[in-house]
């Protein structure tokens, strides 16, 4: 039982191994009002948890571009409408975080003429530190401890997957989509390296960071989940502890904030050694990103 339980842990970080077995497309929350014509929410049909990161003001008062860099959940139900969408707003290339196997359970499926290049990184989800959730009783408190610890693992797990994505998006040859399964750690972990070397604050970072609560809405039922040990190992945790599996917390994303500051003593250093993103390559960026 504890190994289906920590299984069922790596929810949060990987969605589940067939999460289409519990969860349904939900439709998308009404977008927060914007100062503009721009929406945050992408309306795509089959896409949860798809935003705009542009719109959000710098420290040196610049805005982040729209419209051309987004991030979303998993892509295995992009419809037609979808794809013209995002064809239409000159998408020319998806990073898919995600691992082998969430790839092989969830595909995306998009080829032919004038499809977006799909890079993607073959390795397997280490979730092992969540083993110490299950060290006696499972509570909210104890979840979400171990998951702020486990957000400077993934960092390090996800530095080929980020490297890509920062030289991609250095070409400046068009708009860039990146995903993982929920659209919300992987994910929402490059979105503030991103945001970072584009100059927004950290206090805005963490905001878009939290975001993913309000815009992430699996239907979580116990109706097939007999068929999927993992789900109903998971359907049996308390609903509080469910719940923080499927959320996000700012505390998460400020660990990996305070890793990279106690480690490298900024983003920038973080990027310049970790992700070859050097002083003249954050310029080139935030002159191509922001107005």
């Amino acid at each position: 039982m504890k190994r289906l339980l920590v299984c069922a842990a790596a929810l949060t970080l990987a969605a589940l191994p067939a999460q289409a077995a519990i969860a349904r497309q939900a439709a998308p929350a009404a977008a927060p009002a914007e100062p503009s014509a721009h929406q945050r929410l992408l309306p795509l049909e089959g896409v949860q948890n798809a935003r705009d990161i542009g719109g959000y003001r710098t420290a040196d008062g610049r805005t982040v571009k729209w419209d051309v860099i987004y991030r979303t959940a998993e892509l295995s139900h992009l419809t037609a409408h979808d794809k013209a969408l995002l064809e239409a707003r000159g998408l020319r290339s998806i990073h898919d975080l995600r691992s082998v196997d969430e790839r092989r359970d969830q595909p995306t499926d998009w080829t032919g003429e004038g499809a977006p290049a799909i890079t993607a990184f073959d390795y397997s989800m280490d979730m092992s530190g969540f083993a110490a959730l299950f060290q006696g009783e499972v509570t909210a408190d104890r979840a979400r401890e171990v998951f702020a610890a486990s957000y400077p693992e993934l960092l390090k797990m996800q530095r080929p997957q980020q490297r890509a994505l920062f030289a991609d998006l250095l070409k400046g040859e068009g708009a860039v989509l990146y995903h993982c399964s929920a659209g919300k750690d992987r994910t929402g972990m490059a979105t503030a390296l991103i945001l970072s070397a584009l100059g927004v604050p950290r206090e805005t970072i963490l905001a878009d960071y939290e975001l993913s609560n309000q815009y992430y809405r699996p239907d979580l039922t116990t109706a097939e989940a007999s068929d999927n040990p993992q789900a109903a190992a998971f359907m049996r945790l308390p609903e509080d502890v469910r719940a923080i599996f499927m959320g996000v917390d700012a505390r998460y994303l400020q660990a990996v904030f305070d890793i990279i500051d106690r480690d490298y003593g900024s983003v920038e250093a973080y990027l310049d050694q970790e992700l070859d993103v050097d002083a003249a390559d954050i310029q080139r960026l935030r002159s191509l990103y922001t107005v």
